[in-house]
């Protein structure tokens, strides 16, 4: 027995030194007292006066980040660092009836978000065993005691309330471990990128033209740890890096001009490299500059359009996508809400949602797509879940949403789409019948045919569409006037747009945008392209939850469109008068 002791703790100690990760505390130590901590709350934690908790969850995240913003050839910011947030969730009740899935609206006030009684804090960086412990031992005593306090709330507007809901609160799933430390972690140097940056943000000085412009990296390297009063287990590396540049400008008539190029991967070393983006920065200002000098819209365009590559992409995860992740409905004083505008398909599972042509698979398992690797790429999601490929639409019928362990009416268990607390896609693939895979060509033919049926001047191809994130976050920063376009509901903001006549000419137009475009106008697509093109994004989360937000690596595949009406309308507001005197730089020619 004494041998076998010994043993034990030779593997032990072996196992804590191979599994030391960047913050010199162990894997295993770290799972550990997560294990200790929440089976000690489980055994132990209970108030006379309120529910024992039926269900704990503590996930920890370890990060190493870093970034840098570039400008005109010099820096104007860079930082790395690390950091270390935990989240405590605590269940009391049981799994048909829980203290979730409620929305108190003084509580949610109080603390300036609603959180389904989860506490989620930043904890020290030089943490070790013990004061590990300390940290999950303060977020879980916070939590328990909100959650017992909502519980009891919604117990009391139920007893006054004929609900006729009855799905359960909570889906059990089987335990489930999932350890994945044998990844090479990315390394590069953080002094190299940012002298590249420098030198690519110079590219800027040859377009004095272009009033302001950014450059910018990001790299993070994430350790996510989970364990449950289940039994499950995890631990899995996220990586992500991201590069992006924005210019913009303003006409003569004060119109804003923006536009971008992002690349983004899990590791450095899968960027673009450094020519690549050199070519990709000049295509931006060159684009920049013949947007400007380009015509807009004399009235509003409906008929057909050619959605191409990138703006194909954004089209179906900005409009699309976020509809087939499933919604639950919330219980309140006030009645049953539903705080996702994204609704569309939850009660249209097994009816038609787009062209019988078309299907939607949702594939999280694939990482890479010939050769370009995919963001939303995971083995298990947030909860535990082992993940898998499914069939979403199938030759245009739904059937099924993406979920996560919160129930809805036809969706009682989940299908591992949890990320980030909430139902999320992570990566999709369009999929259509070859019958109706057109060149691009052919597509643009079959374009200017109905235009002459409806005896339509022109046609209109649109190559870009604004991405939701650097919408929201780089161009408010660079850019010289403030601009709200797009904020009513499906408006989509157009980069980049072709007017195309009878006799395949080609003209840029500017100041447009994309009016009317829901989840019914995708079953307007009459055909396809031939060559699926691969969008990595930073997706913005969809979730019922007010504490919702911010964005997550997700990956469309998705082949061009024609779509047989839309309609593109001039952008018709007032724009703030260009500067009065030139910039300095035109100076120097």
């Amino acid at each position: 027995m004494k041998q076998f002791r010994c043993l034990s703790i030779l593997v032990l100690l072996f196992l804590i030194v191979i599994t030391k990760n960047t913050f010199g505390i162990s894997h295993y130590e770290i799972l550990q007292a997560m294990r200790d901590e929440l089976k000690r709350s489980m055994d132990s934690l209970f108030i006379e006066t309120l529910q024992k908790p039926y269900y704990i969850e503590y996930s920890l995240k370890v990060s190493n980040y870093y970034q840098a913003n570039s400008f005109l050839g010099s820096l104007t910011d860079s930082s790395q660092g690390k950091k270390v947030n935990l989240n405590v969730k605590v269940r009391v009740g049981d799994y048909k009836l829980d203290n979730t899935n409620f929305l108190d609206f003084s509580f949610s006030f109080f603390l300036g978000g609603f959180d389904e009684s989860g506490s989620s804090r930043n904890v020290p960086v030089d943490f070790d065993y013990f004061s590990l412990r300390r940290e999950f031992w303060l977020a879980t005593d916070f939590a328990y005691k909100n959650a017992a306090k909502t519980y009891s709330k919604k117990i009391s507007v139920l007893k006054n309330r004929v609900i006729k809901d009855t799905i359960p609160d909570f889906a059990y799933s089987k335990p489930n471990k999932f350890i994945d430390t044998n990844v090479n972690i990315p390394t590069f140097d953080f002094v190299k990128v940012c002298k590249m940056l420098e030198e690519l943000s110079k590219i800027f000085l040859n377009y004095p033209i272009i009033n302001s412009s950014i450059v910018s990296f990001e790299h993070f390297q994430d350790w996510e740890y989970f364990v449950n009063s289940e039994g499950t287990e995890y631990i899995k590396p996220v990586f992500f890096t991201g590069f992006e540049a924005a210019g913009t400008l303003q006409t003569s008539d004060g119109m804003p001009i923006n536009d971008f190029y992002s690349a983004y991967s899990t590791v450095p070393n899968k960027l673009p490299e450094k020519d690549s983006l050199e070519k990709a920065i000049v295509s931006l200002c060159e684009n920049l500059v013949k947007i400007q000098k380009a015509k807009t819209l004399e009235d509003s365009y409906s008929g057909p359009v050619l959605f191409t590559e990138q703006a194909a992409g954004e089209l179906f995860a900005q409009v699309f996508i976020p509809n087939l992740l499933a919604q639950r409905s919330l219980l309140s004083e006030q009645g049953t809400q539903q705080l996702s505008r994204y609704t569309a398909f939850q009660t249209k599972i097994g009816g038609r949602v787009l062209p019988e042509f078309l299907s939607i698979y949702s594939v999280p398992l694939k990482s890479d797509f010939n050769g370009v690797p995919l963001l939303g790429y995971f083995k298990v999601d947030d909860e535990g879940t082992p993940a898998e490929n499914i069939p979403v639409v199938q030759n245009g019928y739904l059937k099924t949403l993406l979920s996560n362990r919160t129930p809805i009416k036809r969706i009682l268990s989940s299908n591992a789409n949890d990320r980030e607390g909430s139902p999320m896609f992570g990566n999709i693939e369009i999929v259509p019948d070859r019958k109706y895979s057109k060149s691009f060509n052919e597509l643009k033919q079959k374009m200017m045919q109905l235009c002459k049926q409806r005896d339509l001047p022109f046609g209109i191809i649109v190559k870009k569409i604004m991405n939701q994130n650097l919408y929201s976050t780089i161009f408010p920063v660079i850019s010289p006037v403030e601009y709200k376009f797009g904020r009513e509901q499906n408006i989509l903001n157009v980069v980049e747009a072709y007017k195309v006549y009878p006799d395949g000419r080609e003209e840029v137009i500017r100041g447009v945008e994309l009016k009317g475009i829901t989840t019914q106008s995708f079953k307007d697509i009459i055909l396809v392209g031939n060559r699926p093109y691969v969008l990595n994004i930073l997706a913005p989360l969809v979730s019922s939850s007010f504490s919702s937000g911010g964005y997550i690596g997700a990956s469309v595949i998705v082949p061009d469109i024609l779509i047989e009406d839309a309609e593109l309308r001039p952008i018709e507001v007032d724009f703030p008068k260009p500067p009065f005197l030139e910039n300095p730089l035109l100076m120097k020619n």
